[in-house]
């Protein structure tokens, strides 16, 4: 048996993310960790995207970046300036191959290739075993998933589930200084459906569909949408797919456990996706690296701000039971605000005065109900 100062349950964004803040903290010296995943993590298997006011920690490894977006549905559109904002995407391959490096300079930092199971927790840490072997740690981080089921959670419950291409045409077809964030030019089926495009070079970009529902479709009827929104509104020549990435994300407001004692759940399985939205790169590493900084010391493990999982859950509410359509309340939140404000709120940053301004912008019946039926709850 052996005992570590910390254990690192899984080594996919979560788990890296964390000791990569803890290195750059210099929290890690002298002590002894361990890495426990089933493999070393380095192919393209990921794509994150995310939005933030200048250089963030990982800003040598941005594949790309937008100042301006368009947004559509049927009847609107609009194009909005970002900035003080960029909208930037990672590829994973790139975040594994930087965040590994640093790893690998640490010689305190153990990895074991299994896979870990949490045995319990006392004032003594954290048990876990490792291939039947029993170890400890004075304190773990598990990034394990945290099954739900949509049928018994009783908060607001919607899956981001989604299929993307990466895309070379044969002909000039995008704006590589611009960005689609959210297209609902396709069949809605009664849900929240939307493409979106993120252009590397006027040949090569991401094309993308998601869906908010919990009905999920088969690989072959997601292509079907990817394909035809592609004909119909970027080009009818000549294309190939050099690379394809499939997931889904719950969002929800339901209240994920943070810690147990010593163990703390960090990544989705710990409340970091955004529920109204599901993005999760950019409070996750605002989290983990607040963390650092104030490591030995756990303060607050909430992602986001308390009220705005109210707000969260009252926009999931409304699009959960069908009371507004998905492309009308985003595409004109965009139209009717300052693009900068509804990034800050999107991503847990803007002020109370902020979200009031941005309230009055919503269709304020169904707003108000679905709030109040929040707050009683």
């Amino acid at each position: 048996m052996s005992h570590y100062d910390i254990a690192v349950i899984g080594g996919g964004l979560a788990g890296l993310s964390l000791l990569y803040h803890f290195e750059r903290a210099g929290k890690l010296a002298g002590k002894r960790v361990v890495l426990v995943d089933p493999e070393r993590k380095s192919a393209h298997d990921r794509t994150w995207s995310f939005w933030e006011k200048g250089a963030g920690p990982f800003e040598d490894i941005v594949y790309h970046r937008w100042d301006r977006v368009t947004l559509h549905n049927s009847t609107r559109h609009c194009t909005c300036d970002l900035r003080p904002y960029a909208y930037k995407v990672i590829l994973s391959h790139d975040f594994y191959a930087r965040v590994n490096e640093v790893i690998d300079r640490q010689p305190a930092i153990e990895r074991r290739f299994a896979t870990a199971e949490v045995l319990g927790t006392d004032d003594m840490g954290v048990s876990f075993s490792v291939d039947g072997a029993r170890h400890t740690a004075t304190h773990a981080f598990s990034s394990r998933p945290h099954p739900l089921n949509h049928r018994e959670v009783k908060q607001p419950y919607l899956d981001q589930h989604f299929r993307g291409w990466f895309v070379e045409t044969d002909e000039e077809t995008f704006d590589p200084g611009q960005a689609t964030m959210m297209d609902f030019r396709t069949p809605q089926e009664g849900e929240t459906r939307f493409l979106y495009v993120l252009p590397f070079t006027t040949r090569r970009a991401l094309v993308e569909v998601a869906i908010f529902s919990n009905r999920h479709l088969g690989a072959g009827d997601y292509d079907r949408l990817i394909a035809d929104y592609i004909r119909a509104h970027w080009t009818r020549g000549a294309y190939r797919i050099y690379h394809t990435e499939a997931g889904n994300i719950p969002m929800t407001t339901y209240p994920y456990p943070r810690r147990d004692g010593n163990l703390i759940y960090i990544g989705i399985g710990g409340g970091a996706a955004r529920p109204s939205t599901g993005y999760t790169f950019y409070g996750l590493q605002r989290q983990l690296g607040e963390m650092a900084r104030t490591w030995p010391e756990v303060g607050d493990l909430n992602t986001w701000p308390p009220r705005h999982l109210l707000y969260d859950a009252t926009l999931l509410s409304i699009l959960e039971r069908d009371r507004l359509p998905g492309a009308e309340v985003f595409v004109n939140l965009f139209r009717k605000n300052p693009a900068p404000r509804v990034l800050a709120f999107l991503n847990g940053e803007s002020s109370f005065g902020e979200e009031v301004a941005l309230m009055t912008t919503a269709p304020l019946g169904a707003f108000a109900t679905s709030f109040l039926g929040q707050v009683l709850r």
